[in-house]
């Protein structure tokens, strides 16, 4: 008797390669979690061995399930480039996509190119803003998808990254020595901002011993306008490394300055809102993360 593979199956089963957990696959493909571990518990009576083991409070791949795995997403890709040749024209309507203003200049022209050559047809409403005002519009149901920073991931975010928060200034001023420290941060509700006061308040002192004045001269929701003020000497910024640009000076604690910590960049939609159009763009910014390695 022949066995066949069902490509959901499969995709679920990629989807939990590619997040780590039924939740984040569940999230990814729009799916609720009972409906995943089914899916498994199908694919294992298919494949008739034990894909996933259990390892503390979390599940793991047997070495049987990574195999299974590769060969496929192997399966899955082969699948979808007949697809796309085939059937990509059929995928139509809107998709409302939220990205951070510092995020957009990184991610998006890939993401499109890559996603307007697969579904020309498809129309796409972008908001850049802060995460904090994404996140209360995709609560709000204003967009579909987005991608947002946050310190605290949700279960079931999908992380696309982990990166740290860095200080940067201009290279040919010494705006890092002046007494009070001016600072160019994001608007009070971004993680990043928040996570800079924290690190200041508990790092009082310099390396000397002197006490670390600050104050913050600048606020934006944009970060040309934060990496521009620095760029002309006006105030130290803080942002994630990934954006920070060619011509700018990243600080550390060899100059006298506290480590930030990190923010986690990650993927949040609507169950109610999805569609073929948003699965298929989702995919796209999870390739581009996948493809694109951690600023260092």
């Amino acid at each position: 008797m022949k066995i066949n593979f069902d490509m959901d199956l499969l995709r679920t089963l990629i989807a939990f390669a590619d997040t780590g957990s039924f939740k984040g696959a569940s999230q990814l493909i729009s799916r609720t979690q009972p409906t995943v571990s089914t899916q498994m518990k199908r694919l294992e009576e298919i494949v008739g061995v034990e894909l996933f083991v259990k390892r503390g409070r979390d599940l793991a791949f047997t070495e049987k399930g990574s195999r299974f795995a590769l060969q496929a997403r192997q399966i899955l890709a082969l699948h979808d480039k007949v697809v796309d040749e085939w059937h990509h024209e059929k995928v139509t309507g809107e998709v409302r996509l939220g990205m951070p203003d510092d995020y957009a200049p990184v991610v998006l022209p890939k993401v499109l190119q890559n996603f307007a050559s697969k579904y020309h047809t498809v129309s796409l409403d972008i908001s850049t803003n802060t995460s904090p005002v994404l996140i209360r519009m995709l609560n709000d149901g204003q967009i579909d998808i987005a991608v947002v920073a946050t310190t605290a991931p949700l279960e079931d975010d999908v992380v696309l990254r982990r990166e740290e928060i860095v200080w940067v200034t201009s290279p040919d001023h010494q705006t890092h020595r002046q007494s009070p420290l001016a600072l160019a941060l994001f608007s009070d509700e971004s993680p990043i901002y928040r996570a800079t006061l924290a690190a200041l308040q508990r790092f009082p002192e310099r390396e000397d011993g002197s006490p670390l004045q600050f104050r913050v001269g600048v606020t934006s929701k944009s970060c040309v306008v934060l990496t521009t003020v620095a760029a002309q000497g006006y105030a130290v910024a803080t942002m994630a490394r990934s954006v920070v640009p060619d011509g700018l000076r990243i600080l550390t604690e060899a100059d006298g300055f506290p480590q930030l910590g990190q923010i986690a960049l990650v993927l949040r939609g609507t169950p109610d809102s999805q569609s073929l159009a948003t699965s298929h763009l989702a995919q796209e910014i999870l390739d581009f993360f996948k493809a694109v390695p951690p600023a260092e």
